[in-house]
């Protein structure tokens, strides 16, 4: 098997030649099941798709799955039944409504996150404006912590700790006006407000259960493409450097750019001829190859 390529055909045959226990992680986007005489939506033997993702996956690895409605909460519970364990569930939150003509304006998808055996998820630091971009409220929230620190001694005391020794100082009184928090009696310490806003800023604030991404819906390739940046979160949570990536649904070539990007390899499928020739041309177009 190949490393580092889409490959046109059934995933169904293309799995079968895959290794047992060779992958990290599985990262796709399945048919959702719902469209009418779409193309997209082809059906697939789910339970024979599912029993070889868990073949193929790594003692530990995960699968990370897209999806929405009564198709996703089946695969839900059929990796449930397969004895995989659900880690976390991931909203993505396009900002954007995808179907006007609903009574109900659509600006999510859902992601859920499940480990073969006892994966456990990384912690990740995502950058401070990337991850408050659209929250321009909490922005300004942390303007003002720090600007009220201007009038407080210890605050500016702790402040300056922090960006020369890169410590953060913590207050054990329940009331600590100085240290500009109110903790718990029971609590071993909180970190300095206005401290702690500098730490986020300068390295970053822990990635977050719901992922704001506005994708670029004038250039994609595919009716569903995924935005790369957010699959490279995704893939931090789960994956490391040079781990192998799985994506049975390929469509865009999208997760394999995100692997690229983040120094994964992959294995890639998509059985649309229009889409593979789009998605293979895309990934060697790419200015930066790194396998």
């Amino acid at each position: 098997m190949e490393l580092n390529k889409i490959y046109h055909c059934d995933n169904a045959d293309l799995m079968s030649e895959i290794e047992t226990g060779s992958i990290d992680v599985i990262l796709t986007d399945p048919p959702y099941l719902y469209l009418k005489n779409q193309k997209l939506d082809r059906p697939f033997d789910e339970i024979a798709f599912f029993s070889e993702c868990k073949r193929i996956l790594k003692k530990d690895g995960f699968i990370v799955l897209f999806g929405r409605g009564t198709s996703f909460y089946r695969w839900n519970c059929i990796l449930a039944d397969m004895g995989f364990t659900f880690k976390e569930e991931v909203v993505w939150n396009k900002l954007y409504n995808s179907s006007p003509v609903l009574p109900i304006q659509r600006f999510h998808e859902t992601v859920s996150i499940h480990t073969k055996g006892n994966g456990t998820i990384n912690r990740v630091k995502v950058p401070y404006v990337e991850q408050k971009a659209f929250n321009i409220e909490s922005i300004i929230g942390d303007i003002n912590r720090i600007k009220s620190s201007l009038n407080n001694t210890a605050e500016l005391d702790a402040m300056q700790k922090f960006l020369t020794e890169r410590i953060k100082p913590i207050s054990k009184k329940r009331n600590d006006k100085a240290y500009g928090c109110t903790i718990s009696p029971n609590s071993t310490g909180v970190f300095h407000v206005p401290a702690s806003v500098l730490s986020m800023i300068t390295d970053g604030t822990s990635e977050k259960s719901i992922i704001e991404y506005c994708p670029d819906r004038y250039t994609r390739i595919h009716p569903t493409q995924k935005p790369v940046r957010l699959l490279e979160r995704l893939l931090a949570l789960v994956s490391k450097e040079g781990d192998i990536i799985f994506d049975p649904f390929s469509g865009s070539g999208s997760t394999a750019e995100a692997c690229i990007n983040s120094s994964r390899k992959f294995i890639a499928c998509e059985i649309d001829k229009e889409y593979y020739d789009l998605s293979v041309k895309r990934i060697n177009d790419l200015p930066l190859r790194l396998f």
